[in-house]
């Protein structure tokens, strides 16, 4: 093999390599771009909540208390989770009646505790403007409907 054949067929080799290495290294860089969204982080929601409670709500809820009532909201929320895309489901975020009931009487039923409705949505309320601070709320329906509605 001469001289000029040997380098040609080591700068092949090498330009394959380095054709392998840059389609691994686009490979990885493509599958890494994400975005993560909006992440609900509940002791941030509980912080976010404490700070802004109203003081008379926040003598009667302390912190523990009001991560018990996020918890059970998330655990509401679950259980409405969408089964079949055929029959779709909407939630609400801030409370409604049905989710302050449910979480009062399950409270009630596994800590044996009991709180006030209007605490519990006083505590789902603000755990709004912690969604929103974060970007996991849209507007509200009504509003958009009104925007929409050219009368």
């Amino acid at each position: 093999m001469s001289g000029a054949t040997l380098v040609v067929f080591v700068g092949g080799l090498a330009a394959v390599f380095l054709f392998i290495v840059a389609v691994l290294m686009w490979q990885e860089a493509r599958s890494r771009r994400y975005d993560d969204g909006p992440t609900y982080v509940i002791e941030d929601a509980v912080t976010h909540v404490v700070d802004h409670l109203d003081p008379d709500v926040a003598e009667r809820l302390g912190r523990a208390d009001v991560l018990r009532i996020l918890e059970w909201e998330i655990f509401y929320l679950q259980g409405l989770a969408q089964k079949r895309r055929s029959q779709p489901v909407e939630t609400v975020a801030g409370g409604v009646e049905g989710s302050i009931d449910f979480i009062a009487r399950e409270i009630a039923a596994k800590n044996k505790v009991t709180y006030d409705s209007d605490d519990i949505a006083a505590v789902l309320e603000l755990e709004v403007q912690y969604l929103t601070s974060i970007g996991a709320v849209g507007e509200r329906i009504g509003e958009i409907q009104e925007e929409d509605d050219p009368s």
